[in-house]
């Protein structure tokens, strides 16, 4: 069985590293894919061909995506989009599922999926109106502003100024940037991420802000990780919004709040685990790739 790891970076990271080994200490074949490489075409019969470089792919059993690569253009994004779903065509096994990565890279459709399912989510607006924008952070008083897509916390701003926010509005604005905007949670000292695989929470943590004046937990900003055990809740809270995205594996971050119990505000589905690994001592490539290889199975 042939098993590949997808990303755009020209050498394997950590978790992609990771996953490779797992594959190879189950006795399959391991292989890094960089997206960018890959392409489609139709041939004369009307079949779909998968190259890699300028040389057919040979027989893929499944993959691991782990990032479609930083995406400049509408056009890029699609196209790589239509890639995986190539590969789904052609029976592929692709971990996430398309479909799934989708809705979670977007947070807000991700958010509308949760929100209908039932489950707490923060307040939250996608506009392209400065008014609009400006009047529901005046009305919520303190804000985050974030990027629809994006990860780690990179680019997210906390405001409790309108007139702040309608300077960064008019900035995004003027990039032709959408604005995705956020109602703060007052969380307690801590937020959660749930790791979860296959159905099940593999290994949770607490993540805690340690840098003077930062509000963000991200462990790539600084946050500390520390290992928890979450009440069964929590745990239903994280296995259902994976359920309701379609994913097979992803984190989910939760905050916990005195007034509105759980509040999901973002599941990420390709999500780093070097904070989680050291602060819990679980490793998920070898049940991520348990999970994939269960599906090819099928």
């Amino acid at each position: 069985m042939r098993l590949a790891v997808i990303h755009d970076t020209k050498k394997p990271d950590s978790p992609s590293r990771e996953l490779l080994k797992a594959i190879k200490d189950k006795g399959l074949t391991p292989i890094f894919l960089r997206i960018s490489g890959l392409s489609t075409s139709i041939d004369e019969q009307g079949r779909a061909v998968v190259f890699y470089g300028k040389h057919k792919l040979a027989e893929v059993n499944g993959s691991i995506v782990r990032s479609m690569g930083t995406t400049t253009s509408v056009e890029q994004y699609v196209r790589r989009l239509t890639l995986l779903r190539e590969l789904e065509r052609e029976g592929v096994v692709v971990m996430n599922p398309v479909d799934g990565m989708v809705k979670a890279r977007d947070k807000y459709e991700a958010l509308s999926y949760l929100s209908r399912a039932g489950l707490r989510i923060p307040e939250t607006l996608v506009t392209e109106d400065i008014g609009l924008a400006y009047d529901f952070v005046t009305k919520l008083g303190k804000a985050v502003i974030k990027p629809l897509i994006g990860s780690r916390g990179y680019g997210s701003v906390l405001v409790d100024n309108p007139e702040i926010a309608f300077r960064i509005f008019k900035t995004l604005a003027s990039f032709n940037q959408v604005i995705y905007v956020q109602e703060c949670i007052e969380k307690r000292s801590y937020d959660l991420r749930v790791f979860v695989v296959d159905g099940e929470v593999l290994a949770s943590i607490q993540r805690f802000i340690t840098k003077p004046g930062e509000w963000r937990t991200n462990v790539a900003q600084g946050g500390k990780a520390k290992a928890y055990n979450p009440p069964e809740e929590v745990k239903e809270v994280a296995i259902r919004a994976c359920e309701v995205l379609g994913l097979w594996y992803a984190g989910v971050d939760i905050a916990e709040t005195d007034d509105k119990g759980y509040v999901i505000f973002e599941v990420n589905a390709a999500p780093d685990w070097q904070g989680l690994a050291e602060a819990t001592g679980v490793r998920p490539a070898e049940a991520i790739t348990k999970a994939l290889v269960k599906r090819c199975k099928r």
